[in-house]
Order: structure tokens, then C-alpha cells, then sequence
């Protein structure tokens, strides 16, 4: 501990409070100008906690001083207990504080307008593209969310035993070991959060506990991309809310584009934004003579097309049966061309301040 004497209406030098741990202040209520020189003093230091100390201490003082940034007071003269407390606390809260503000990788949701429309297979190699691009630095990961029917791992041919269930389950908190443990890796460079390889209850998931494993994996690896069920419940809702970009994969069918427009609507109802979702059409043809375009498929959602990935289905399925990615069997193919130009897409968008 070291102290420092100075008049209530001397300023105390900046580098004295930021070379400390917590910075304990008198403060003569009496002065305007003590209380202007604390006032001040956090502003310009406000990563070191300061801890007011106040010989007659009110609770409109308190008040006062809570509201302009101080951690905590205690009252003159000092007893040492209440002194260490406050200064523990004020650390604890710095601490969180710190955690808090790191900030986490970009997530993307992938949700499909109906089964077997690609989202998997779109969801993989985004993952993978955006990685390879740097947004930000880090190993990307795909996270199975459909417990049910889910098979990113199988599709990757990611080994090793551990399940997003795994990470549910624990009441420990979600560290790195924990989460090395748990994730596979595939061949092409991305960890894979599996889905269970027993059916389990959706009602079973417990939504606080899923967004925390999705901020701790999010803490860990960049991008974070969502393959998300079919089936929408309270959790699947709140996973797709709470990620930077939601990407709606279509087919250019009726029974597609009609399943689409309902979880378009479902959307909204929750509140997440218009900007924050993206549409892409899989397996699109450029064909002459069509019944629907890519204008009619942004006008039947009433949503804009971001981009559309060519029908691509034997690369596709090749690879996905040597548990690759495209581009390990294909160096050069339409699927991979348009992955990249929907990366590039949401990198120019939603995804571009995070870059």
C-alpha cells in the first residue's frame, strides 16, 4: 500500500492512480473542488477502480458518487475490513468488466427453409471460407444445433467423441480444457462442435445455458457458424438472435419459397432485424426458360437475394463421402465459387466491421 498526502483541492498526479491496483480517495464533502478532483480523476483513469472515502457519509453523497463512476465508498476513518472488502470487490468487478469487453467472434446462423435444401453443406464451407479469409483471426468452428438428425461431423469426417450435449450438461464453467475435450477436428481445419449421437429432446435444452456455451465458443474460435433443426423452438430462436448474421437457405421451389416466407415472419416476430438476415438460393440453374428468377424469389419473401450457389450436387456429395470439403477434391468448382462470393458478400455487409 502506498500513501500519498495532497489538499482537498490539489490534483493528485494521473500516474499514481494508474500505477494502482484500486485507488483509495478522501473526499471532504464540504469542497467542491474534492469532489470535482475524484469526478475527474476516474474519467481520465477509468481502468483503475476508485474507491471514495468519506467521513460523513450520506446517501445522496453516495448516490453521487456511484453515478459518476465510483466503485465503491467507505466511510473515514477506515476500518481495515470494510477497506479490504470494497478493494476486493472493485477488483472482482474490473475483472468481469475485462471479460466482458473482449470481443467475441462473428456468429453466423444457418437455417434452412426446408430439409435437404444444403444448409449443411453451406454452413461447412462458409465456416471454412471465412476462416481462410481471417474474420477475424482464428480456427473456425461449426456448431451442430439439429440434435436430432445433425451430421456435420459425419459430412467432415471430423473425429473424436465429445457432443454439444457435453457442453449442456456440465454445471462447470465453460473453460478452454473443457471445450478441447469436447471438440472434433476435421481434416480441413475446422473443430466441430458434434450433435449428439443419441436422439434428444429439444424441450430439453436450456436456452441461458446454451447462449453461454455459444459466448464461451465464441471466445475461442472465429467464426462461430450455427447449423441450425428444422424445428424452431425457444432455443433455436434465441441462438439465431443472438448472431450477427442470419443466413435463410432457399431452393427455388414453391414449397421451399412458402416455408421460407413463414420463417422470414417468424423472425421478425422476435425482433431480429431485416439487416441482420441474408437469403441465399442453393442449387440454382442459370437456364434460359425458368419459371422463377432470383427477382421473383427476393419479391415472393418481400426480402432481398444476397447471393445464390450453383447446383453443384456430384462435387458435393463427392466430397462429403471422403468427409472433405470441396475444395480438398475439387480445386476449382462452381459450389466453391459461390461460397466465396457469399463470403465475400456478408464481408462487405454485416460482417464487414468485424473484420
Amino acid at each position: 500500500m502506498r500513501v500519498a498526502e495532497a489538499e482537498p483541492s490539489q490534483d493528485i498526479p494521473g500516474a499514481q492512480v494508474r500505477s494502482a491496483s484500486v485507488a483509495v480517495i478522501e473526499v471532504d464533502p464540504a469542497n467542491p473542488r474534492s469532489l470535482e478532483r475524484l469526478v475527474q480523476l476516474h474519467r481520465v483513469n477509468g481502468d483503475t477502480p476508485i474507491i471514495a472515502a468519506v467521513p460523513d457519509v450520506s446517501v445522496s453523497l453516495v448516490r453521487t458518487l456511484v453515478r459518476e463512476g465510483v466503485a465503491d465508498v467507505i466511510s473515514l476513518p477506515v476500518v481495515p475490513e470494510e477497506l479490504l472488502d470494497a478493494a476486493l470487490d472493485a477488483l472482482a468487478h474490473r475483472s468481469a468488466a475485462a471479460v466482458d469487453s473482449v470481443r467475441l467472434a462473428p456468429m453466423i446462423a444457418v437455417a434452412r427453409s426446408i430439409g435437404g435444401c444444403g444448409a449443411t453443406s453451406i454452413a461447412t464451407h462458409l465456416a471454412a471460407e471465412l476462416g481462410r479469409r481471417g474474420a477475424p483471426q482464428g480456427v473456425p468452428a461449426v456448431v451442430d444445433l439439429d440434435l436430432q438428425f445433425g451430421s456435420v461431423a459425419d459430412v467432415l469426417g471430423a473425429s473424436g467423441r465429445g457432443t454439444i450435449v457435453d457442453l449442456l450438461d456440465t454445471g462447470k464453467m465453460l473453460d478452454e480444457e473443457l471445450i478441447n475435450a469436447v471438440a472434433r477436428h476435421s481434416e480441413d481445419g475446422l473443430a466441430v462442435i458434434s450433435a449428439p449421437d443419441d436422439i434428444v429432446p429439444l424441450e430439453s435444452i436450456d436456452t441461458d445455458r446454451l447462449l453461454k456455451v455459444l459466448d464461451g465458443l465464441r471466445h475461442k474460435y472465429s467464426p462461430v457458424v450455427l447449423d441450425l433443426p428444422a424445428n424452431w423452438t425457444s432455443w433455436t430462436l434465441s441462438a439465431a438472435a443472438a448472431a450477427d448474421v442470419v443466413v435463410l437457405v432457399v431452393e427455388m421451389t414453391i414449397r421451399s419459397l412458402r416455408q421460407a416466407k413463414k420463417r422470414l415472419e417468424l423472425f421478425r416476430s422476435v425482433g431480429i432485424p431485416a439487416s441482420n438476415i441474408v437469403v441465399v438460393v442453393n442449387r440454382f440453374e442459370k437456364r434460359l426458360f425458368r419459371t422463377i428468377s432470383l427477382d421473383d424469389v427476393a419479391e415472393t419473401l418481400h426480402h432481398p437475394v444476397l447471393a445464390s450457389i450453383p447446383l453443384d450436387d456430384p462435387t458435393v456429395s463427392s466430397a462429403q463421402d471422403q468427409g472433405r470439403l470441396v475444395s480438398a477434391v475439387h480445386r476449382k468448382s462452381r459450389f466453391g465459387a459461390g461460397i466465396a462470393s457469399l463470403a465475400d458478400a456478408l464481408l462487405a455487409g454485416r460482417l464487414g466491421g468485424q473484420s
